[in-house]
């Protein structure tokens, strides 16, 4: 079974909104202990990127790996954009997590603890306020340890799926999976009828292990217009850049308003036997 992908192609005849572009980005923040540069090298990729939101993996607040700055006020004042941060862990001298970076203000942000006792995960939720379109955005990192931690993974995606069951907007879930496209811990979001896959499945997002490891989902209220792998940045970990468009008349959420639209994404997701 493969996973169903975004639809890159608009309705004919029918009043587009404002595109969206959305980049999930595992920073590996412990580079900063090697480099006093470092996150300005990561800065430097999203701008040159210029996404609207992003969602950010593996970031230090205070840690001595971080030489004890703040990665997620670094980044907000290097690219301009208003943060939000997600705790995972919390270490003595500081914290450890995801974060979102944002173009348009964030509220009502979360973040929920992922199964698993050997290393603390977590997926953080923000509302992002789109001009005339509120946008539920995921950011998550699942458990590392290949094959050694692939019931945790399996536990942590059947979490997820069934949280963003519970999306009352148009959302899009982004992270750091550590698993291929067609690793069985990822059978939920294979299968699921709330996702869609922005992005070739076999495009490597791994400088080393030369894998995808790295996604964007979006609801099937989007349409991906585009999507790209961009091979640049210091971390172990290339970001992910998809533009996504929601159509006019859309709907919203699970509140039953344009159910036509959502019927009709619905029926033209292809999924191929594997």
């Amino acid at each position: 079974m493969s996973f169903p992908q975004g639809r890159r192609t608009a309705a004919h005849g029918r009043l587009a909104r404002p595109a969206v572009s959305v980049m999930s980005y595992n920073i590996q923040g412990y580079g900063a202990l090697f480099s006093r540069r470092y996150i300005e090298s990561v800065a430097r990729v999203i701008r040159k990127a210029k996404p609207d939101v992003v969602g950010l993996q593996e970031v230090h607040r205070g840690t001595w790996a971080a030489r004890f700055s703040d990665q997620v006020e670094v980044l907000a004042e290097l690219t301009g954009m208003e943060a939000s941060f997600g705790r995972s862990l919390l270490y003595r001298t500081g914290e450890y997590g995801n974060a979102v970076l944002s173009r348009a203000p964030a509220s009502g942000c979360q973040v929920y603890c992922l199964p698993g006792e050997a290393e603390r995960r977590s997926i953080f939720h923000c509302r992002i306020d789109l001009p005339g379109q509120p946008l539920d955005f995921y950011v998550t990192h699942l458990a590392a340890w290949g094959r050694l931690a692939r019931t945790i993974r399996d536990r942590q995606a059947r979490f997820i799926a069934e949280l963003l069951e519970d999306s009352t907007a148009p959302f899009v879930l982004t992270g750091d999976f550590n698993a291929p496209p067609g690793a069985p811990e990822l059978e939920p979001f294979r299968t699921s009828e709330q996702l869609q896959l922005c992005g070739r499945p076999g495009e490597a997002t791994h400088r080393f292990m030369r894998q995808r490891l790295d996604y964007i989902f979006a609801n099937p209220a989007w349409r991906s217009l585009r999507s790209q792998v961009l091979r640049a940045g210091p971390s172990d970990h290339y970001p992910v850049v998809a533009t996504l468009r929601l159509e006019d008349g859309t709907a919203a959420g699970r509140d039953g308003s344009g159910p036509a639209e959502v019927e009709e994404a619905l029926a033209i997701r292809v999924q191929a036997a594997g």
